[in-house]
């Protein structure tokens, strides 16, 4: 132990030398220095360090209190009281960093024991001030909460956040304030975010709150516990953010990402999510008839050409709003891209209901649209699917594409109703049952791999597996249509589990070979991702291929992460356990919502090829990409661009801070050899 220093502050230089005689003869643990008054012993603080001051009795007792007083503001050193007797202490000092002993009964035990329980005592009240000064200057709302939910504590931030006063807030229960008892749904949020909170769990609500000029509030809440050496809580910690300009961006994107940017009308994902619920209804009841129609315009990309697409733009604009006022507010009009637009008749009285509104829609075209003296006039090519209560949504829409290419067929300005003769829908589905049954049978099944290339150094990455199947006729060849299909046969978890093995083994092969390569991406489908054996399979590709679980990548359909359920985030945070990235396909699809993203632990999304192959010719395209991204990073996700197929396409995703991209601007789907050869090359 290294000697302490000690200042002793005594007007009286006999009961100094006798003190220090007394200490001396005890210990040789003391450097001492005397200073008679608090003056000197001002200057001494000042210029030397102490670890202890002693105080003796002194008459002036109001210059020690000044003295005591400015120790306790700018300086932290325990200070003992020294006195004649325990009577005669002002039990004012006491508020100060002081203890008291006793000259006549004084020894070195003592002095030492009070020692350290002021250092002790001024290390707590330090940290107190230090988290006052951070819980009064912090930006955002915090309060602290008594284990029974009573309001303790609130900073200056939180009551201007909720126009509220300290004294009409600080010991009522959080549930019973003023913001809380606005409405019942704030009331019994906060009260259940607190018992989660009460039983040592973080809890979270989000409720809105009006301030008293009228202004509203979005406040999201978490409650933190927290909990002494012996596992009590004694307080819980409230920290709530204005999420209002959050919720506005989030509204913003989500408008967006559903409705179609130039005619403001619903975009394909946003028909497909009316589309659903329309077709489970015509499911239950045989009394609710829907149909679909596909509207393709007749001669329009001539038109485009011709006049230009801002002409083309104003006159999409045109036909949106004339198509809109034909229809009633039952049904809906949107947008599917380019010339095309979709119309969902709900609730219908039979098919001819249909028939009557293609012959209207293309009545309400037909009049001449005028603009900068050009009369254009236009009609639209319709296709027409009722629904049999056997169809699914995609189902519907390619039936309905399928009529419109027979209508325009037949001629400009028809309409055709689709018929199960138009496509031999049953047989090819049949055909190629075979044909995958086979492929299963005799192990006929390769993998390919596509390159994935960083946009910033335009460095290979990674790559993608994906699986091909020898068609009898077409050779190597696959479909995303294949997948329902083996999940149909009760196929696709072996499939897709020799894909995950063979992915994993020929990486470690590439990698042992000195290939630069970081990561495989393996496609699950959503049936071997809800097989309960999934998690083992991985960790067994893993460990006998020898593969860190760092170099592999888990690519899960935006339609499979949207089912928003306990056992979906689990596995999820099982994968992130073992290390493995995460990573959401097809995203923009239509079935995810951004609060998916918020929730779920993933690592990155893949922007569908069907914006892609829009961001240079379809502003809205563009538009959405440019914002998927930006929305992506602020949440601290990776974005991969699919289908890169041009230059132009390249450069827009690289200047718009896209991280990753894969298509046939790079390279094609290979085989293994192929791959190694072309990877050779380039290196």
């Amino acid at each position: 132990m290294k000697p302490v220093r000690i200042l002793f502050i005594e007007e009286d230089a006999q009961d100094y030398l006798n003190i220090r005689q007394l200490l001396d003869e005890q210990t040789n643990q003391l450097n001492i220095d005397w200073a008679p008054n608090c003056d000197l012993a001002l200057k001494e603080i000042r210029q030397k360090h102490y670890d202890v001051l002693l105080l003796g009795y002194n008459a002036r007792q109001a210059q020690q209190k000044k003295f005591l007083t400015w120790l306790y503001e700018y300086v932290t050193i325990p200070t003992i009281y020294l006195t004649k007797n325990h009577d005669s202490v002002d039990t004012e000092f006491i508020r100060y960093h002081t203890d008291y002993l006793s000259k006549e009964q004084l020894s070195w035990q003592q002095l030492e024991r009070s020692i350290r329980y002021l250092s002790d005592l001024i290390a707590l009240q330090e940290r107190e001030k230090k988290f006052q000064a951070i819980f009064e200057k912090a930006f955002e709302f915090m309060g602290l909460l008594k284990p029974n939910g009573i309001l303790q504590e609130i900073n200056r931030t939180a009551l201007t956040l909720i126009g509220s006063k300290r004294e009409a807030v600080v010991g009522v229960p959080f549930w019973n304030t003023p913001w809380a008892t606005q409405s019942k749904k704030n009331q019994a949020q906060t009260k259940a975010a607190f018992a989660t909170a009460v039983k040592g769990k973080l809890a979270h609500c989000e409720i809105e709150v009006q301030k008293p000029n009228g202004q509203v509030v979005a406040l999201d809440f978490s409650f933190t516990p927290i909990i002494n050496a012996q596992r009590e809580i004694v307080w819980i910690l409230v920290e709530g953010q204005d999420v209002g300009e959050r919720r506005a961006f989030e509204q913003q994107l989500n408008h967006s990402q559903l409705h179609d940017q130039l005619t403001g009308l619903p975009n394909r994902h946003m028909f497909m999510e009316h589309l659903e619920p329309a077709i489970m209804r015509a499911k239950r009841s045989q009394e609710y008839r829907i149909a679909v129609l596909f509207l393709d315009l007749d001669r329009f990309r001539v038109i485009n050409s011709s006049l230009g697409h801002d002409m083309g733009d104003w006159l999409l604009m045109e036909i949106a709003q004339r198509l809109q006022e034909c229809l009633d507010k039952t049904n809906i009009l949107a947008r599917s891209g380019g010339d095309e637009f979709l119309i969902l008749l709900d609730d219908m009285q039979d098919l001819a209901e249909a028939i009557r509104l293609a012959v209207t829609a293309n009545k309400v075209l037909a009049g001449p649209f005028s603009l900068d003296g050009y009369d254009i006039v236009t009609s639209a090519s319709i296709g027409i699917a009722y629904h049999t209560n056997q169809e699914e949504g995609m189902e519907l829409l390619r039936d309905a594409d399928a009529a419109m290419y027979r209508a325009k067929a037949m001629g400009k300005s028809g309409y055709a109703v689709f018929r199960h003769g138009m496509h031999n829908q049953a047989l090819s589905r049949l055909q190629i049952e075979t044909y995958l049954h086979q492929a299963f049978e005799k192990q006929s099944f390769v993998l390919f791999y596509q390159p994935q290339t960083e946009l910033s150094t335009e460095q290979l990455v990674g790559i993608e597996s994906l699986i091909r199947f020898r068609h009898p006729q077409k050779g190597l060849i696959w479909s995303i249509d294949y997948v329902e299909v083996l999940e149909d046969m009760g196929i696709i978890i072996p499939i897709g589990e020799w894909v995950l093995r063979t992915a994993c083994s020929q990486f470690k092969a590439w990698l042992d070979v000195g290939l630069p390569i970081n990561h495989v991406a393996v496609n699950l489908s959503a049936h071997q991702f809800r097989s309960k054996r999934l998690v083992n399979v991985v960790a067994e590709s893993l460990e006998n291929s020898g593969l860190e679980p760092e170099c592999l990548e888990l690519e899960l359909t935006e339609r499979l992460l949207s089912e928003n359920t306990d056992s979906t985030i689990k596995t999820l945070r099982r994968f992130k356990d073992m290390g493995i990235r995460v990573i959401m396909d097809d995203f923009g699809t239509g079935y995810a919502s951004l609060n998916h993203l918020k929730h779920f632990p993933i690592d990155g999304i893949k922007i569908d090829r069907s914006f892609i192959s829009g961001i240079i010719s379809s502003p809205a395209d563009a538009a959405i990409t440019v914002a998927t991204i930006d929305m992506a990073h602020a949440l601290g996700l990776a974005v991969t661009a699919e289908g890169v197929e041009t230059t132009e396409q390249h450069e827009f995703l690289r200047d718009h801070g896209c991280d990753f991209a894969q298509g046939y601007l790079y390279a094609a789907p290979m085989e293994k050899t192929a791959f190694l050869e072309w990877s050779n090359k380039i290196h």
